[in-house]
């Protein structure tokens, strides 16, 4: 494996970080045979990891990021923040257990890369989820593949998941009261697409982890498990686990996204929006409340 590595920090502890990063990668691919990391050119351990980013090409990914995947004259790159790597193999057993998770994560988004895109349908409505689709669809395989490694203290993003459950309903509610106000209907569309993106990429997060580690909600959280029965999101969380599940048996491609793009839908509907095509299938048509005739989103 081709590791670079540039800056005081990182290039002083070159010799250790080479050893710890072969050695996880070794013990991954061990346990994960189907794991295929061709598309992996090399990777950079940096201490600034931001410049390295520009010097890819790409925009940097934001401060608290600990690593990025970028493209590397036909191939992809791994790029590390050496400080922040360095400063974690400092730490204690968690801290590890945590970059183990991470880079297990990172691993599989490599070998999805390499993964043909499934045709799908051209019709409008399939376009304009297909984004939310795709980004779940990501969440839940990832997740499910490297539930192994997960660390014992992680929470599976539940607290997110419970905090988003609490604050969506009255988040949607003021998208809408806006809308009547302004009637721009493309603003209320953006903005609601947005949150339920948002609600069904942590919904996929959280149930690719629960269905790798082959455990039930309510065996893992009893108390999110209740809240999530209590909330706008049971239902939905039902379909959606049973239809992430049968898609992932039967692996990519439009008979594993149609039921989730009506999961979407159905994510709509519980907040008095109906998001659907126009009859002749031209169009996206959003429906807000019932109104008395639909309107057009262009």
């Amino acid at each position: 494996m081709n590791i670079d590595f540039d800056g005081p920090t990182s290039t002083t502890n070159a010799h250790t970080l080479r050893q710890v990063i072969e050695a996880l990668l070794e013990r991954i691919q061990a346990r994960d045979e189907d794991l295929d990391l061709a598309a992996l050119s090399r990777i950079v351990i940096a201490d600034d990891l931001a410049a390295t980013e520009h010097r890819f090409g790409v925009a940097p990914a934001g401060a608290e990021h600990l690593s990025r995947i970028v493209s590397d004259e036909g191939g992809l790159a791994l790029l590390f923040d050496g400080s922040k790597l360095w400063q974690i193999l400092s730490g204690d057993g968690a801290e590890i257990a945590r970059l183990i998770h991470h880079l297990h994560k990172e691993c599989w988004r490599l070998h999805d890369s390499r993964a043909p895109v499934p045709d799908s349908s051209d019709a409008p409505l399939a376009r304009a989820l297909a984004p939310i689709v795709a980004a779940m669809w990501q969440e839940y395989r990832i997740n499910r593949r490297s539930a192994w490694s997960l660390p014992a203290d992680s929470d599976l993003l539940l607290n997110h998941l419970a905090a988003l459950l609490q604050a969506l309903p009255d988040g949607m509610q003021e998208e809408i009261t806006l809308y009547y106000a302004a009637q721009d209907l493309d603003d209320l569309f953006a903005k609601s697409l947005g949150r339920i993106a948002h609600l069904m990429q942590a919904v996929a997060h959280v149930q690719g982890y629960l269905d790798g580690l082959g455990q039930p909600l309510k065996a893992v959280s009893a108390e999110m498990h209740a809240l999530v029965a209590d909330s706008f999101l049971s239902p939905i969380w039902l379909t959606t686990a049973q239809h992430l599940a049968a898609g992932h048996a039967i692996g990519a491609g439009e008979l594993a996204d149609i039921p989730l793009r009506r999961d979407v839908q159905a994510a709509f509907a519980t907040f008095g929006l109906q998001i659907r095509e126009s009859e002749d299938g031209s169009d996206v048509w959003l429906d807000v409340q019932a109104p008395e005739r639909p309107e057009t989103l262009h």
